[in-house]
C-alpha cells in the first residue's frame, strides 16, 4: 500500500467523524428525521455523514471497499443473498422495513470498517469514541431524568435497595425514550436493549484504544460502570456476552504477552477463571436486587418461556410450508426472536441455508483470527489491544439466536462487526507497509 492510498484517510476530519459514529452509538433512540417513514437517528445520521467524507476521496475510498471486500465476501454475498430470497418472498406484503433495516445498518457497519481502516487504526478515536458513547449517555438521559424530577442517582439507590425492575425500564429509561420522540410514536421500553448492545461495543472499544504500558485503571473503572449498567438493563444475552467476553480478552492479552514459565500461565489463567466465577457468586447474593436479577436471569422466566412459545409456533408453520416459507407472520404482534428459525419461517429453506452459510463465514473469520492471535501474536502489530478486538464479534454472534426484529443483526452488532473488520483490515495494511519498510533496503541494495 503506497503512502499517497493511506495518506488522505489519516486526515484530522476523518478520525473526528469517525470518533463521532463511535461516540453517539448508545444514542440510537434520538431522531433527527423521519425520511420515507424511516426514523434517521443521531448514530445513522453520523454513519451518512462519514459515508459523504469517505466519498470525497473516490480513489481512497474504491481501495478500501476492494480490500474489505477481498477478506469478507464469502459470508457477505450468502447474507446478501439471503436478503433478496427474502425480500422477493416478502414482496407484495407488509414487510414492516425488515430487510431495507438490514441493508442500511450492513452499509453502516461496512462504512465504520472503511473509516477505521482509513484513520489506520488510530487508538484515540477508538478510546475517545468510546468513552463519549458511554458518558454521553449518562449525561443526555441525566439532563432529560431531571426535566421529570428523576435523576441517575435516585433510580440507581432504588435499584440496589429494592430490586424494582420495573422502575428502572418503565418509570425512568422509557421516559427518556419517549421524551426524545416524535409526537404520537409510542417509544417501547426494550429499547433499553439496543442501548444495551451498543454500550458493550462501545467499552470494547475504549478498551481497545488503551496505548499505556500498565494497567489500565480508568478503563477498569468504565467496565465496571458498564456492567453495572447492563445489570440494570438486564439485557441477558448482552450480559452473558460480557461475562464471557471479558475473561477471555483477560485470557488472550495473558497468552500474548507472554509469561516466563508454564507455572506462571497456569497461576494466572486460574485466577482469571476464579474472578469470573466470584462475579457470579457476587451477582447472586442475597440482597433484594440481585434477588430480583437472578430471578430474570433464570431460565425460567416469562421471557424465556415466551421465546419456547415462539419457537414451538414457528415449527408448527414451518411444516406446514417448509421450502417457500410463510411470509412475514407474526405471534402477538412480534417476530420469532431467532434468526435461523425466521429465515426459515419468513423465506423458506433456500434463505436458512444462505444464512447458515453466512453465519458460519462469520464464525471461522472469528475463530481464525483469534486462533492466529494466539499462534502467532507478532502479527498483530497495531498500537491497539488486540484481546479486546478478539471479543467485538461475540456479542452479535450470539445475539442473532435471541434477538427481536426475526433475529437480524441490530445497529449495534453491525457496528461491532464493522469495527471488528476494520481493524482486522488496518492490521494487515499496517504489515503490509512494514514488510514493504523492511524490503525496500533490499531491493536497494540487489539494484545496485
Amino acid at each position: 500500500m503506497s503512502a499517497g492510498v493511506a495518506e488522505p484517510g489519516s486526515s484530522t476530519l476523518l478520525r473526528l467523524v469517525v470518533t463521532a459514529v463511535i461516540a453517539s452509538v448508545t444514542l440510537t433512540w434520538v431522531p433527527v428525521m423521519s425520511v420515507g417513514g424511516f426514523d434517521l437517528r443521531l448514530p445513522y445520521m453520523m454513519a451518512l455523514i462519514l459515508g459523504a467524507l469517505l466519498c470525497l476521496h473516490p480513489t481512497q475510498l474504491a481501495t478500501g471497499i476492494n480490500s474489505l471486500l477481498r477478506m469478507i465476501l464469502p459470508w457477505l454475498v450468502a447474507y446478501v443473498l439471503y436478503l433478496i430470497v427474502l425480500q422477493v418472498n416478502l414482496a407484495g406484503g407488509a414487510t414492516k422495513g425488515m430487510v431495507f433495516r438490514q441493508v442500511f445498518f450492513l452499509t453502516c457497519g461496512l462504512t465504520l470498517a472503511i473509516g477505521i481502516s482509513g484513520t489506520r487504526a488510530d487508538a484515540r478515536v477508538l478510546r475517545q469514541g468510546g468513552m463519549l458513547a458511554i458518558f454521553g449517555f449518562f449525561a443526555f438521559t441525566e439532563y432529560l431524568a431531571r426535566q421529570i424530577g428523576l435523576s441517575w442517582t435516585t433510580t440507581l439507590v432504588r435499584f440496589l435497595s429494592t430490586g424494582d425492575l420495573g422502575f428502572v425500564f418503565y418509570h425512568f429509561l422509557r421516559e427518556m425514550f419517549q421524551m426524545v420522540a416524535p409526537d404520537g410514536v409510542d417509544v417501547p421500553a426494550s429499547n433499553k436493549n439496543i442501548v444495551a448492545a451498543c454500550m458493550f461495543v462501545a467499552m470494547v472499544l475504549m478498551r481497545a484504544g488503551y496505548t499505556g504500558r500498565g494497567a489500565d485503571r480508568i478503563g477498569g473503572f468504565v467496565t465496571l460502570v458498564t456492567l453495572l449498567t447492563l445489570v440494570i438493563f438486564n439485557t441477558r444475552s448482552v450480559l452473558l456476552m460480557a461475562a464471557l467476553g471479558i475473561p477471555f480478552a483477560a485470557w488472550i492479552s495473558l497468552v500474548c504477552r507472554g509469561v516466563r514459565s508454564p507455572g506462571e500461565f497456569y497461576v494466572k489463567s486460574s485466577v482469571i477463571i476464579l474472578s469470573a466465577l466470584a462475579l457470579i457468586l457476587v451477582l447472586s447474593a442475597g440482597s433484594a436486587a440481585m434477588d430480583e436479577v437472578a430471578a430474570r436471569l433464570s431460565f425460567e422466566d416469562q421471557s424465556t418461556e415466551g421465546r419456547l412459545d415462539q419457537y414451538a409456533w414457528a415449527f408448527s408453520l414451518i411444516e406446514q410450508s417448509p421450502l417457500v416459507g410463510s411470509g412475514l407472520v407474526e405471534l402477538n404482534g412480534q417476530n420469532v426472536h431467532n434468526l435461523f428459525i425466521g429465515a426459515w419461517l419468513h423465506a423458506g429453506l433456500v434463505a436458512f441455508l444462505l444464512v447458515v452459510i453466512a453465519y458460519l463465514g462469520l464464525l471461522l473469520s472469528w475463530l481464525l483470527f483469534v486462533f492466529r492471535l494466539v499462534a502467532a501474536p507478532s502479527n498483530w502489530v497495531l498500537p491497539v489491544r488486540a484481546e479486546w478486538v478478539a471479543i467485538l464479534p461475540l456479542m452479535p454472534l450470539f445475539r442473532v439466536w435471541v434477538a427481536g426484529d426475526a433475529g437480524h443483526p441490530g445497529f449495534g452488532e453491525w457496528i461491532a462487526f464493522g469495527a471488528f473488520f476494520g481493524l482486522v483490515l488496518a492490521n494487515r495494511r499496517a504489515r503490509g507497509r512494514d514488510r514493504a519498510f523492511r524490503l525496500t533496503p533490499i531491493y536497494r541494495m540487489a539494484s545496485t
